[in-house]
């Protein structure tokens, strides 16, 4: 809980460390990748729509209302997953930035370190797909006892919890901490991991409820990159040893030389 209030100010401080640094174009990726997904998702909804003339017809009705229950549930946790993939490489150039912020070492490009963060990303989001699909899964069986309301604010607390680890990873994965020291890292702070997700599954249900393009490009084109850059923030600020990094730091230069 201690760390909550540092989260929201990291949120603030987000904003002027992408002005500080000079890093308007690398959200460009984001805003195109937006429009795309507002048009492939108003399309989506229209050709789904002529099946709404059946939801009256008794048995298929109540088939057909659960079947866009389930679909909506899980095409919605699918794109949010999307979503973080296609952005790995601006994020994890972002948290290279933080890193580079609080600790004063600069990380060089390297083409081999960013394949390996992407496929870091990708499995550790497969890994947290699959369980959260088959804990969907039971959610939606005890669904029909404990309702709809139930099954859509349990799936957004655990879908959220995934999505803000993956967040996190990023500055864990700079830090060389492994996929399953990350993990048990996450479930530790599994408070401030939900809190993260929860805001960028909120930044991307309002706007798919609203159907307006303006949140769309609002949210999918900022808020992922504030969040990676917030929760790097954080990290660093509460997480790390900054004396123990410059020390390991002086031993590899101490060693080159």
């Amino acid at each position: 809980m201690k760390n909550i209030l540092p989260l929201f100010s990291a949120l603030g401080e987000s904003i002027g460390f992408v002005v500080k640094q000079k890093l308007y174009l690398y959200f460009i990726p984001a805003i195109l990748l937006s429009l795309v997904f507002y048009y492939m998702l108003s399309g989506a909804q229209s050709a789904t729509g002529w099946l709404t003339f059946m939801e009256d017809w008794w048995v298929i009705g109540w088939v057909i209302g659960l079947l866009e229950k389930t679909i909506h549930v899980i095409s919605f946790v699918v794109f949010e997953f999307v979503i973080l993939v296609l952005l790995t490489p601006i994020n994890s150039y972002f948290a290279e930035k933080v890193k580079e912020k609080h600790t004063g070492v600069k990380t060089e490009f390297d083409m081999a370190q960013l394949i390996r963060s992407l496929g870091r990303t990708v499995k550790i989001l497969v890994i947290a797909l699959s369980v959260e699909m088959l804990i969907l899964f039971i959610l939606w069986i005890f669904s029909f006892i404990l309702g709809d309301s139930f099954y859509y604010i349990a799936a957004l607390l655990i879908s959220s919890f995934f999505l803000g680890f993956s967040f996190f990873d990023f500055a864990l994965d700079l830090e060389k901490v492994k996929s399953k020291d990350s993990w048990k890292w996450g479930k530790q702070n599994y408070i401030l991991a939900t809190l993260v997700g929860l805001i960028f599954s909120l930044s991307i249900y309002i706007p798919e409820e609203s159907g307006l393009a303006i949140l769309y490009l609002v949210s999918i084109s900022f808020v992922p990159h504030l969040l990676v850059i917030s929760s790097s923030i954080v990290y660093y600020k509460k997480f790390v040893n900054i004396d123990k990094i410059l020390d390991d730091k002086i031993e590899e230069f101490d060693e080159f030389e």
